[in-house]
């Protein structure tokens, strides 16, 4: 990369870190193109050249902070943690999130176009559905999961979760507390087992 492409990557990048600052408190339409270049340290100009639109530029910040989030998800699932301390990591990394991005700032990545819809699938198949399945197995293992739920299971449970939380009348509703619960309901409410024992699905009558 020579000094001029270098240099061009940089002020790109200082100008999704100013938004990201920006956008995770705050209403997206109460942020204007001058401030995000300001805080950037460039031209209102540049904001354009780089990314055609305000809206567009918000995409590429979620897009950018889903990478790096995505980056340290799969470093932990590659990790020697056990499986309740990844569990445990995973909670606590939750609830900082929660409490790190506001209602209005969570608002602001609700992108209703077909191209981030697609985003959002592909993350998922590539991210965080093979992340997951080896959190299971892991699980599985060390005998922390029941073996008598399958991890398809599990996964179509993760899954409904996700198109439940996509609906914009429940996305209105997901505020920091909610979120917070949903996250325990989430990680412990598949993970989780009763006292004395190994949770298990409840057995078919003819089957008993």
């Amino acid at each position: 990369m020579n000094g001029f492409h270098k240099r061009r990557e940089q002020k790109k990048q200082q100008i999704l870190r100013s938004l990201q600052d920006l956008i995770m408190n705050r209403s997206f339409k109460e942020i204007g193109v001058r401030e995000i270049a300001e805080k950037a340290g460039v031209s209102p100009a540049s904001i354009y050249n780089f990314f055609g639109s305000k809206e567009e530029l918000a995409k590429q910040v979620f897009y950018h902070y889903m990478e790096e989030e995505g980056k340290a998800f799969q470093a932990m699932m590659e990790s020697e943690l056990s499986f309740e301390e990844k569990l445990e990591r995973m909670y606590e990394l939750s609830i900082t999130k929660q409490e790190t991005v506001k209602q209005d700032g969570l608002k602001n990545f609700m992108f209703e176009d077909s191209a981030f819809n697609a985003y959002i699938e592909q993350y998922s198949k590539v991210t965080i559905i093979p992340a997951m399945m080896k959190l299971v197995e892991q699980g599985k293992a060390e005998h922390k999961i029941t073996k008598s739920v399958s991890s398809e299971a599990i996964m179509f449970f993760v899954h409904a979760i996700m198109l439940m939380v996509s609906d914009p009348k429940v996305k209105e509703s997901l505020n920091t507390e909610l979120r917070k619960e949903i996250g325990h309901l989430f990680l412990y409410g598949v993970f989780g087992q009763r006292e004395g024992g190994e949770q298990r699905p409840p057995q078919d009558e003819k089957s008993r």
